[in-house]
């Protein structure tokens, strides 16, 4: 009761509300043997510390935290977690205290301004990607993924899918865990390795060897090499070989479904899934005004489009009229939710990722569409800058040929693993080592370059690389 700092008089006020003299009246059903007599003893727990000691002690394991986004560092680290730079407004408004305590409210308990928040967010994730109708968020990008894959099996009712080699190991293992126990087969297809993108007619065969029980086919642009996929060939080319298989596609039997994992970032420059032919679009939001954080938490986003918005996972937030005709916003379609439905929903997503979804809200409305293609405008050059520089160094080459958005895979004259610990010592952190991602060798590095690398910064990091003993 003390822990809650409630006062005498209000514990006496509540006692007496309910009609009792005591806290001990609230137990006496029960047996005098299972209550205890005596105070309770935490023996071997140390006494707790005064706030002052506290502060200290907290202070001193800060202080061994070595951040990847710290002032003077230079952070090539990517991988599907970026260092963005983040508008103090962001902060400033996402941290007020009716923000940061709602977590996800439901039809009875939420306010005006939260849905409008997230009808808002929903309407950005539209326009980034091109399509019709997104959900109001969900948890991360490799649930978003697999969430797009399990509403493509309830649309089509088929049961191959069809994932890119290239498309990121999270996802992928998100993707076999939520595959293990239905009746559904996972079949990754290859890409070229000089190119380091799908290949397109290897993207044919296997839906052509699936014999019109294809569901979908996923491809990652940027994918996990940083590499862009033709999305437009490959989707073409997946419901062509459908079709010429004797199985076209139409609204009462779709299929295979056409899903893109993109970048937000990336569509303000490049063509945007829903133009590419994409029919379902989910991605990782974590760009999107989100810190680096230790890896979480992040943001789902999901869009699709409209003939499917009464398969699609998660929250929707509408908007509607009150009876005086005034503008009002309400949760909708939540029959598909388990809250709801239980074991007849169509997904088992029933919450959200509602602050980090704010977050990018905040962060999109600060930027605006010129804001957000200018971040990725320099996201592009600044990398190519950095990949030529890199490239004519001795023992140096880019990994693979293909066009590349802000992250490329680089062969090295050395392990990977000793130039991240030469540079962390200058406090330049120039980038993973692709064997430990499982995307590569010991002796490729997979470079991100963000808006907020300087001249400097990249100076930086090229004098690391050349200054590293091969040997």
């Amino acid at each position: 009761m003390d822990y809650v700092q409630i006062t005498p008089e209000q514990r006496r006020s509540m006692l007496q509300a309910i009609g009792v003299e005591s806290v001990d009246d609230l137990y006496a059903n029960l047996p005098p043997e299972a209550r205890l007599s005596r105070p309770l003893q935490l023996t071997g727990l140390p006494v707790g510390p005064s706030e002052l000691e506290l502060r200290a002690k907290l202070d001193q394991l800060a202080a061994l935290n070595r951040p990847a986004a710290a002032p003077g560092a230079a952070c090539f680290l990517g991988f599907g977690a970026y260092d963005h730079f983040i508008p103090a407004a962001v902060d400033a408004l996402a941290s007020q205290g009716a923000f940061v305590t709602a977590y996800t409210p439901y039809q009875a308990e939420a306010s005006q301004g939260s849905l409008q928040a997230f009808f808002e967010f929903q309407t950005q994730v539209c326009r980034l990607t091109g399509l019709d109708v997104a959900n109001a968020s969900l948890y991360e990008g490799a649930t978003a993924v697999a969430e797009a894959v399990l509403m493509a099996l309830n649309i089509t009712g088929r049961r191959r899918v069809l994932a890119a080699a290239t498309l990121h190991p999270h996802c992928l293992a998100t993707l076999r865990t939520y595959l293990t126990d239905l009746p559904a087969e996972l079949v990754t297809v290859p890409a070229c390795a000089s190119t380091g993108a799908v290949d397109t007619e290897a993207l044919t065969k296997a839906v052509a060897d699936a014999r019109g029980d294809t569901a979908a086919a996923v491809v990652q642009s940027p994918n996990v090499f940083g590499i862009l996929e033709d999305w437009p060939a490959l989707f073409a080319a997946a419901k062509s070989a459908s079709h010429a298989a004797g199985h076209p596609q139409s609204l009462e039997h779709p299929g295979p479904l056409a899903i893109a994992v993109f970048n937000p970032i990336a569509a303000a420059l490049f063509k945007r899934p829903g133009d590419c032919g994409a029919d379902i679009a989910a991605a990782e939001g974590q760009p999107l005004g989100i810190p680096l954080q230790f890896g979480g938490p992040y943001l789902g986003l999901f869009a699709a489009r409209a003939a499917f918005t009464r398969k699609m996972p998660g929250r929707l937030v509408g908007q509607t009229t009150d009876p005086q005709g005034r503008r009002g916003f309400c949760l909708t379609l939540q029959t598909r939710e388990q809250h709801i439905r239980g074991a007849k929903a169509t997904s088992n997503i029933c919450t959200n990722q509602g602050l980090l979804a704010l977050r990018a809200t905040i962060y999109l409305s600060a930027l605006g569409p010129a804001g957000l293609r200018d971040v990725a405008t320099q996201c592009f050059h600044k990398a190519h800058h950095a990949a030529q520089r890199i490239a004519a160094l001795p023992g140096y080459s880019l990994a693979y040929t293909g066009d590349f958005f802000h992250e490329f895979v680089v062969n090295c004259p050395c392990p990977a693993r000793r130039l991240i610990d030469a540079g962390r010592q200058r406090s330049v952190f120039p980038g993973l080592d692709c064997s430990r991602l499982g995307i590569g060798s010991d002796r490729q590095l997979l470079i991100a370059v963000t808006e907020k690398r300087t001249q400097a910064d990249i100076d930086r990091l090229v004098t690391l690389l050349s200054e590293v003993s091969p040997s």
